[in-house]
């Protein structure tokens, strides 16, 4: 049994080496039964492989490479649709049998074509007609095996998901097949005995695949460099090296002279033949010369050899924005400033460029922001636990109004400060009516704050429903934890 396995995959890997080498046809013919499920999309999305209606497919496909290719499927069968209620936005039930019909433009992405099995991913557009009456458009995304039995032929399995642009109807097919090549009889059009799948310049006549060789060296003239000439394969048909220095003559920068670099001397080995060398004699990086402070200015041309500094200054460090820092340490260049010659508006010793809070002073250990008060702090936090709302709606409670007066008193503390309210809720419901009524929470905190004096300008609020919770929505506590307006600060 062993040894029945190995021969068998030695088998697999012959035949798969074999199909690979062999030139691969550019249009091909499939024909396959195909299976339509319109219930599982619109129930669970579990039953795949259930409540399936029938079809074929014959469809058109052209190869631009062994990677693209082009196909246009068109199927005809028949299918149970679904009934699509626009007020309860939902299907409600599935039509009896009725004539289908299909067409679609797929752009494919072959792996391993002309290997045994071959994957393959496609996506496009198409369009379907129920009843041979509504025309719907969808958007088909899938993937595929391609069992190669021939150079010829092949069978086909694929299954995709098919994105309707109406409601209800997206819908998953599957089809299995055979791919045939629309093969002609073979042709030579320039007479020379070379098929032209074979023939390498097919309106030429030629000896070598196909293709002239003038020269007679065996060596195509269109792979010839020296077609007229004759010479030897490894310098593309050009002749031998005259200065022997291991470089052929073609190649050889400097043929009569024997050299290292692509055929030219270099006397003090810096990889800069001495005829492109300003500095021959002595080893360098710029042009063959030395340059100390590696700046990209040669030492002979740099008048501060040991400071690095741009060619545009003779090699020496400049201070564009003239704050007394040199543009190589200053990590503003272009604009003068204090703070590592950045500049630092609100003089609070944090540049701008990392000062969250740049028009307001602020500690360093708070990127530049102002820092609030434990106990204003403390404030925004209970408030986010404590303000509440009649139930299932965007009302305060008359209880809360206190908490969101408190957060009035922090903010008028701190005039620069403006407050983000966001709104959050619990799993339960609904998750579109959820997301609405934080929206709406938060809103109405902010609506609250600013009939209490505080201007809109100082206020964002926004809404995101079940998607940040802080507890675990399995627990009543933590449900409750999730029910919840946040205050934060944003500073100007």
């Amino acid at each position: 049994m062993k040894k029945l396995t190995i021969n068998l995959f030695i088998c697999f890997v012959l035949l798969s080496s074999a199909i690979s080498a062999q030139d691969l046809p550019k249009r091909t013919l499939t024909a396959k039964p195909v299976w339509i499920n319109y219930r599982s999309p619109n129930l669970d999305n579990k039953e795949l492989f259930s409540d399936l209606d029938n079809a074929f497919e014959l469809g058109y496909n052209h190869h631009f490479s062994n990677l693209i290719s082009l196909s246009v499927p068109l199927r005809l069968g028949a299918a149970r649709f679904p009934n699509y209620s626009e007020a309860l936005d939902s299907v409600t039930s599935y039509t009896k049998s009725q004539y289908y019909t299909g067409i679609d433009a797929l752009l494919n992405l072959h792996l391993f074509r002309g290997k045994f099995i071959s994957p393959f991913l496609y996506a496009g557009i198409g369009g379907a007609m129920q009843n041979l009456e509504d025309f719907y458009a969808q958007a088909p995304l899938g993937l595929g095996l391609d069992f190669r039995v021939s150079n010829l032929i092949s069978i086909v399995t694929q299954a995709d998901y098919r994105l309707a642009f109406k409601d209800g109807y997206n819908n998953y097919q599957y089809a299995v097949g055979l791919r045939a090549c629309l093969c002609g009889p073979e042709r030579d059009r320039d007479k020379d005995g070379v098929s032209d799948k074979e023939d390498l310049c097919p309106d030429v006549p030629g000896t070598v695949m196909g293709c002239p060789d003038t020269d007679g060296d065996g060596i195509a003239d269109k792979d010839d460099k020296c077609p007229s000439l004759a010479g030897v394969a490894e310098n593309m048909g050009c002749p031998s090296d005259r200065d022997k220095d291991g470089v052929y003559d073609t190649d050889d920068m400097c043929p009569d002279v024997a050299g290292t670099l692509k055929g030219c001397p270099d006397s003090d080995k810096d990889g800069v033949a001495d005829k492109d060398d300003m500095c021959p004699t002595v080893a360098g990086t710029i042009k063959g010369c030395p340059d100390t402070d590696k700046d990209g200015v040669a030492d002979k041309e740099d008048k501060c050899p040991t400071v690095p500094g741009p060619a545009s200054n003779m090699g020496c460090p400049t201070d564009k924005d003239g704050d007394g820092v040199e543009d190589s340490k200053d990590g503003c260049p272009d604009v003068a400033g204090t703070i590592k010659g950045c500049p630092d508006t609100d003089k609070d010793g944090v540049a701008d460029k990392d000062d969250k809070c740049p028009q307001t002073a602020g500690p360093a250990s708070n990127m530049g922001c102002p820092e609030i008060k434990v106990e204003d702090r403390k404030v925004l936090d209970v408030a986010m636990r404590s303000v509440q709302f009649e139930s299932g709606t965007a009302v305060i409670t008359k209880s809360s109004y206190k908490n969101l007066d408190d957060v009035v008193t922090v903010m008028q503390k701190y005039p620069e400060m403006n407050v983000s309210i966001e709104g959050h809720t619990d799993n339960v419901g609904d998750d579109a009516m959820n997301q609405k009524l934080s929206e709406k929470r938060a809103k109405a905190c902010a609506d609250y704050l600013m009939k209490k004096g505080i201007s809109e300008g100082r206020l964002m609020s926004a809404g995101y429903g079940e998607t940040r919770p802080i507890g675990d929505n399995n627990t009543k506590d933590g449900r409750q934890l999730n029910r919840r307006t946040e205050f934060n600060p944003v500073w100007r």
